[in-house]
């Protein structure tokens, strides 16, 4: 669910979705029909991974082939750049909608596509340089932009003003934490992110809370869980960075150490977080 329907319903729903179900609603499924009706072959192509009748190879060449065919007319061809970003917010929908469990097949099925040779069908290359699909083009910035834009505070702001949106609101946005860190994990985006997440909820000066802006606040419900998940995934890669020492001064949020920080560290060490 992007942005711009997240927001469009607040009552609160009647029971919260199982992060530990199988199984992805048939209406799931449906409803990418309706409101893709162009890309079938597509959504048949997800419905028969989740329902392991494809391998992530298999579903990753199936999944690819009506964009990297060649277009059978101009039309077709003005057509392909904007479908080419819906079928990514399709793989993207999904990470945030489909339970929890099932993010590994997803991952899985997103690593397929460093297997493919060859990319989007040229009509559709911007500038100079082609598109390839083991490079899954515009899924980073569908996943900031479009479906992962929210601040804790940003969220926090909802349930305030809709308190019967309370539960719904914090288990989707740490949902879609624990899914950011598993594609950090899996090498699909840098791992900055884990660091930026962590070090805002562990070093943040929390007595500077009612000075801020509430979308720069800590929301502990928030903050706290989140970097619980991210420290759970991304955990062995810190202690390795901190082992070796790595610099942290390229970040933002350190560059100049930040008066909202309660440390001044530009680097990681073992004894960074030893409380």
């Amino acid at each position: 669910m992007s942005n711009s329907t997240a927001n469009s319903t607040l009552l609160a729903p009647e029971d919260m979705p199982d992060e530990s179900n199988q199984f992805v609603p048939e209406k799931w499924f449906t409803d990418q029909l309706q409101a893709y009706k162009y890309r079938t072959t597509e959504i048949d192509v997800l419905k028969n991974y989740h329902d392991k009748r494809l391998t992530a190879t298999e579903a990753a060449y199936l999944f690819t082939r009506p964009l990297t065919i060649e277009p059978n007319s101009d039309h077709r061809r003005s057509l392909m750049r904007n479908e080419l970003h819906i079928v990514m917010s399709l793989l993207v929908c999904a990470l945030c909608e489909w339970p929890l469990v099932r993010t590994p097949d997803l991952i899985d099925f997103l690593q397929a596509f460093e297997g493919l040779q060859n990319g989007p069908h040229e009509s559709m290359v911007h500038g100079n340089k082609g598109l390839e699909w083991k490079d899954l083009p515009y899924l980073d910035p569908i996943w900031r932009n479009d479906y992962c834009w929210e601040v804790p505070g940003c969220v926090a702001e909802i349930y305030y003003q809709h308190p019967e949106r309370r539960n719904h609101e914090i288990a989707q946005y740490l949902k879609k934490q624990d899914v950011w860190a598993q594609l950090v994990a899996a090498g699909f985006f840098t791992s900055t992110d884990a660091y930026l997440r962590v070090l805002w909820a562990l070093e943040q000066r929390p007595e500077l809370n009612d000075t801020m802006h509430l979308y720069d606040r800590i929301i502990p419900e928030l903050h706290v869980p989140a970097a619980a998940s991210w420290i759970r995934t991304m955990g062995r890669t810190f202690y390795e960075d901190a082992i070796n020492g790595k610099m942290l001064d390229n970040f933002a949020m350190l560059k100049p150490p930040s008066p909202k920080m309660a440390l001044k560290c530009d680097h990681m060490c073992k004894d960074r977080w030893a409380f």
